[in-house]
């Protein structure tokens, strides 16, 4: 009897770590992803400022599409600035396959496919299809960015 108690207790136990292990996963996945729809809404709203807030500047390193390097927030920051200011209006922002991988209670990475149209000041229509990975850190108390690799599908072009 002391032998079924001792491994149905153990059992028990197994299952209680397991689902805490899942309840804990499925809490950073939540707080990951309401960090990204907030840098999303910073992106539909054209607020560098709110966007920025996002990211971890002392940290923070990243892989444009074309291949180079983000050795700093500065690089990005030039980037960002001037392509939010050059656009006139979201007319729409879409993430067609959003997945978050959990690495650890300080590590998460997300990957993302979207499909974007906008219109430029310029009065030109602009649609961008293609991918990122961002890589979030909370070692800092909050979700931040610390890393983001972009891609672009090729058939984005201006209209």
């Amino acid at each position: 009897m002391f032998k079924f108690t001792f491994l149905f207790f153990v059992f028990a136990l197994f299952l209680s770590f397991l689902a805490e292990a899942e309840t804990e996963e499925e809490r950073i996945k939540f707080e990951v992803m309401a960090a990204f729809k907030s840098l999303v809404d910073a992106s539909e709203k054209l607020d560098s400022r709110l966007y920025f807030e996002h990211f971890d500047k002392k940290k923070f390193v990243g892989l444009n599409s074309d291949g180079t390097n983000w050795n700093s927030i500065n690089d990005l920051s030039a980037l960002i600035t001037d392509g939010f200011e050059a656009i006139k209006i979201i007319n729409s922002l879409e993430f067609t396959n959003v997945n978050i991988s959990v690495i650890d209670s300080y590590t998460a990475i997300l990957v993302n496919e979207y499909v974007q149209s906008m219109t430029l000041k310029s009065g030109n229509d602009m649609d961008l299809s293609g991918g990122g990975v961002q890589v979030w850190s909370k070692r800092s108390g909050e979700w931040k960015i610390v890393s983001v690799s972009a891609s672009n599908k090729p058939s984005g072009a201006i209209r």
